[in-house]
């Protein structure tokens, strides 16, 4: 129950980071195979799918080795990401933190994810409502104070 509770905090901390993609028309501007490809809406719709498909993992996995399994894929979609210039050093943080959480996948509803700086939070919260897969995120609207 107190993980359900904790469930919107982590999804709006996470939006920022992706769930499974839909096949929609803003994915199919995206090359086959690859994730942020070097765009802010690239770079933002694979963090909303990694973050999607971590949610619905909680809700539906039975065993803490398969949420770290979807935090083990997010991980390796978000090393091969390709960011824009400003979110490089994000993005390595970003990763540090889900690395952090592999042996305890359900900290992340917990702990704090890493922000980039307010200017960048703010262009990328003005990005979320056009993504379909960060429809439901928050993450970068509510860090920038938006």
């Amino acid at each position: 129950m107190r993980q359900y509770a904790l469930l919107p905090l982590f999804i709006l901390a996470l939006t920022a980071f992706g769930f499974a993609a839909c096949g929609d028309d803003d994915a199919a501007n995206e090359p086959s195979g690859t994730v942020g490809t070097g765009t802010d809406e690239g770079y933002l719709r694979a963090i909303c799918v990694g973050s999607q498909n971590y949610s619905k993992a909680l809700n539906t996995a039975t065993t803490a080795d398969e949420i770290g399994k979807v935090v083990r894929d997010f991980i390796a979609e978000m090393k091969k990401a390709n960011p824009p210039a400003d979110l490089v050093t994000y993005n390595t943080e970003f990763i540090k933190y889900l690395q952090d959480s592999v042996e305890d996948p359900t900290s992340l509803v917990t702990r704090n994810p890493p922000l980039p700086s307010k200017d960048i939070q703010r262009r990328l919260a003005s990005l979320e409502p056009s993504i379909s897969e960060c429809r439901d995120g928050t993450f970068f609207s509510r860090g920038s104070g938006e």
